[in-house]
C-alpha cells in the first residue's frame, strides 16, 4: 500500500498558474515547499512512495512526488510542517473532488491514473478539452 496526499490549490485556476507559482517559489528558495499545520502520520511512507495530488477548480488534475517532510515552528510559535515537492507536475486523468480543508490521504483505489505517460509534449491540449474528452470516453 502506498500513501499519497490530496490538497486543494487555493486561488489557482489552471495547471499553468500552479506551475508559474511553484517556479517562483523554486527561484526564490531553491525548492518547492508546501506549508501545512498538521504533520502526516505516514511521513516515512509518503517520502518513499507518495505524491501530492493537486485539486484545481474542483478536479484532481496533477500530482507531484513528495521528496521530504519536515517539522517546523512557525513565526507565531505554533507547530507545522513543510512538504518538499519535486518540480515536475504530472498530469492525471481529471477527477472531480469535493472541497475540504487542509490535506487528506488519498486512498489507492481512488487515485486517478497518470495522463499522457508517453506524450512527447509536442501538442498541449487544454485541461478543459481533456476533461470533456474523458467524460465522452474519447480519450
Amino acid at each position: 500500500m502506498s500513501y499519497n496526499l490530496k490538497k486543494i490549490a487555493v486561488g489557482i485556476k489552471t495547471i499553468e498558474r500552479l506551475r508559474i507559482r511553484q517556479q517562483m517559489l523554486f527561484e526564490e528558495y531553491g525548492s518547492i515547499l508546501h506549508s501545512t499545520r498538521n504533520m502526516p502520520k505516514q511521513k516515512a511512507d509518503l517520502i518513499k512512495t507518495g505524491s501530492m495530488y493537486w485539486i484545481i477548480q474542483r478536479n484532481v488534475l496533477v500530482r507531484q512526488k513528495i521528496l521530504d517532510i519536515k517539522s517546523v515552528i512557525r513565526s507565531d510559535g505554533s507547530k507545522g510542517c513543510e512538504i518538499e515537492l519535486h518540480q515536475d507536475l504530472i498530469k492525471v486523468i481529471p477527477t472531480p473532488m469535493r472541497p475540504f480543508q487542509g490535506w487528506r490521504y488519498y486512498m489507492d483505489e481512488d487515485i486517478p491514473p497518470d495522463l499522457n505517460i508517453n506524450d512527447d509534449g509536442s501538442e498541449e491540449i487544454p485541461d478543459e478539452v481533456n476533461s470533456e474528452l474523458i467524460k465522452l470516453g474519447l480519450y
